[in-house]
């Protein structure tokens, strides 16, 4: 087996404990590195569903402004719309790997350390 993280951060008896070496060791196979990044796509997602959410109501709140257009105003909905499925998507996601967490025993939200 080939361990392309480690010989690309060339973690070696010098250095083991460098934060190089660290990620290397988390990103040894897919299953760890699913697991290292997905927590934090999560809050990826958190973060991109509140700027979609103040985006779109900025939208709408310019669009009913004095000259109103109708197809502003079906833009603003949109966003805030798709926004809000899109984040849902995410959560039910989220859920999802719990429920399967739970029946399998294989946590994915929150790994053991390495």
């Amino acid at each position: 087996m080939i361990q392309i993280g480690e010989s690309f951060f060339n973690c070696d008896v010098a250095h083991p404990l460098s934060p190089a070496c660290k990620t290397a060791a988390a990103f040894s196979n897919i299953g760890s590195a699913i697991s290292t990044i997905l927590p934090n796509l999560l809050v990826g997602a958190g973060v991109i569903f509140f700027l979609l959410i103040l985006g779109g109501g900025f939208m709408m709140i310019k669009s009913a402004g004095g000259d109103a257009n109708a197809q502003d105003t079906a833009k603003a909905k949109n966003a805030v719309t798709f926004a809000l499925v899109g984040f849902l998507l995410v959560i039910t996601a989220y859920f999802i790997l719990q429920i399967v967490g739970v029946i399998t025993g294989v946590n994915f939200i929150s790994p053991p350390p390495l």
